[in-house]
This record gives structure tokens, sequence and C-alpha cells, in this order.
């Protein structure tokens, strides 16, 4: 008897079952855990390493009138022209979500030539212990456009050491004195130490799955600038009023404005490897005070020089290998 209760709850549990598989939802209707577009944040994420070489030229120009007691001695000129190879680093984070970069370079002189005058006292070739290099970064903003697409405009702001330091060879200050002339002497370095704020528009644009274009323009609204003049010795500063002998390096301080800019075009061989050229173009002018601690007619004449001008200027092409990841 007691089979009958049984069978009768399993008869039943049998003809529900077909409600039940009715009513339970097809495992396509499903809502998933995560949407199907989902992806790791770290893909928006990307960088970009690579080398330059940038073959350049370089000029510096300065000129300042010596006066003593309120005569004017005469004019004093510095002017250097040279040819320069530099080797830079670079690299690159870009975050393609909030359209944003940190960029940053490096670069160093290895081979310089050229001519110098500082007039009216020697003038020559430049040697082989140049020291011409910079360092900086900009971070940027680029609202308008994709950069994921490598299309996009916007703005920057960066910082730029430029140290500019061709060796005018002879070059050289008066260390002692015998009979009023020098009889030991030192040496004096040509060297411009240059802090500039920089304040830039920078585009890209993707020309196809194999070419871009990139360009950037910066101003210069300040720039600090020290260092130091190259030395006159031997023959001094043979001026009309006097001759006049340093016997200290010259120390150079002043501050300047300028531009800066640059413009590469590029070609992908593959999706991670990118050969590019272009040119670069860097200009700073300013004012500078050139204190001399000279020596004339047997004494000893401190003055402090302004500049009548002050301009330095590097441009030239650049060549780039770089990695995208």
């Amino acid at each position: 008897m007691r089979l009958i209760p049984i069978a009768v709850a399993t008869a039943s549990l049998a003809a529900a079952m077909p409600v039940v598989a009715a009513d339970y939802p097809d495992s396509t209707q499903l809502r998933p855990a995560y949407s199907q577009d989902w992806s790791n944040g770290d893909d928006q994420i990307r960088f970009e390493f690579g080398t330059r070489y940038w073959y350049s030229w370089g000029n510096q120009d300065a000129g300042f009138t010596v006066k003593s007691g309120g005569v004017t001695l005469g004019d004093v000129n510095l002017s250097v022209r040279d040819n320069t190879h530099l080797g830079e680093l670079h690299g690159k984070i870009e975050d393609l979500t909030t359209q944003t970069y940190l960029k940053g370079i490096a670069g160093i002189g290895f081979s310089t030539a050229g001519t110098y005058s500082i007039s009216p006292a020697s003038s020559g070739s430049i040697g082989a212990s140049s020291a011409i290099g910079y360092a900086g970064a900009d971070f940027g903003w680029l609202p308008l456009g994709s950069m994921e697409q490598d299309t996009a405009l916007g703005g920057f702001v960066g910082y730029q050491y430029w140290k500019d330091a061709p060796d005018i060879g002879t070059g050289k200050y008066a260390a002692s004195f015998a009979g009023g002339v020098p009889a030991t002497v030192g040496d004096a370095k040509d060297n411009f130490d240059i802090h500039a704020l920089r304040l830039g528009i920078k585009g890209e644009a993707a020309l196809g799955d194999k070419l871009d274009v990139q360009a950037e323009v910066a101003a210069v609204p300040y720039a600090w600038v020290t260092g130091t003049m190259g030395g006159s010795a031997p023959n001094g500063f043979v001026l009309p009023g006097a001759t006049v002998y340093e016997r200290a390096p010259t120390a150079l301080t002043g501050h300047g404005y300028g531009a800066m800019g640059e413009m590469m075009v590029g070609f992908h061989p593959t999706e991670n490897l990118v050969l590019r050229v272009g040119g670069r173009a860097w200009y700073i002018q300013g004012d500078l005070e050139a204190a001399v601690k000279g020596y004339s007619g047997g004494a000893n004449i401190d003055l402090n020089l302004p500049s009548n001008f002050a301009r330095i200027f590097r441009y030239g092409a650049l060549f780039e290998l770089t990695g995208k990841f």
C-alpha cells in the first residue's frame, strides 16, 4: 500500500518537469558577468622608445660695449659657428583614455667642428673638447581627435635644459702678469647653460596605414642663461682706448625668450616599428651681462657689461628609429 503514495508523487513530479523547463530562461539570454567588449585597462597605455640622430648647425652671437669711468673703450663681440653631430634617446608614455602623454629626451654631441671669433682679441677653429647637449620633458594633452588612431591636436607644457659649449681652442685668460702682460694663462671656456620654459601646440596625423606626420611648435616665454665667454689671452682685448686682459673667465648671466619647433614624417614598416625623418630648430635671444675681471695699465679693473645683442640658434635634420608597444 505504501507504493501507491510514492507512485502518485513520482507521477506528479514528472508532469511538472515540462512546466519548470518552460519557465527556465534560455542560456543565451543570461546576463553575462562582463560586457562583451571588456578589456584590460592597461591596453589604454602605450609606450614609445627610440633613438634619433640630429645633424645640426649652431650659431652663437653676443656683443658688449666696454666702458670704464663713463668712458667708452670699445666693443667686444663673440661669434661662433659650428656643425655638430648629436645622438639622442627619447621616450613617451601615452594614456589613450585621457588623451595625455609624457615624453622625455636627452641628447649629446659626439663630433663638433667650426670656427670662432672673439674680437678684437682672437679667432680660430673649434677644438675637439666641445660639450653640446640637452635634456627635457613635456606633458601634453591632445583633446581634439583620437590618439589611438594617431590623429590628434592639442597643447603641452615643458622644460628644456640646453648646454651649448663649443671648444674655442685657444681661448685663455691671464692667470698671472709680469711687466704688465700675461705671464701664465688658464683655460677660458665658451659655455652657455640655458634653462627654458616651453609652451606649445602639437599635432599628429595618420596618412593611411604606413605613414604619419608629427609637428610641434613651442614658445619659450622665459629662459635663464648662465655661463662663461671664451677668453682673450694672450692678446687681450685691444681696444682703441686701452688693452684689457681678462684675469679670470668672464661670467655671463641673463635671461631671454625664443621659440622651438620640429616636424617629422614617419614610415611604419611593421605595426610596432617607425622610421622618421624631419627637421628641428631652437632659437633663444635676450639680454646678457658679462662680469669681466680685467687688468689694464698695471691695475685691476672690474667691469659689468650689458649686452647690445645676444642670441643662440641651433637647427638641422633629424632621423629617428622608434618602437611602439
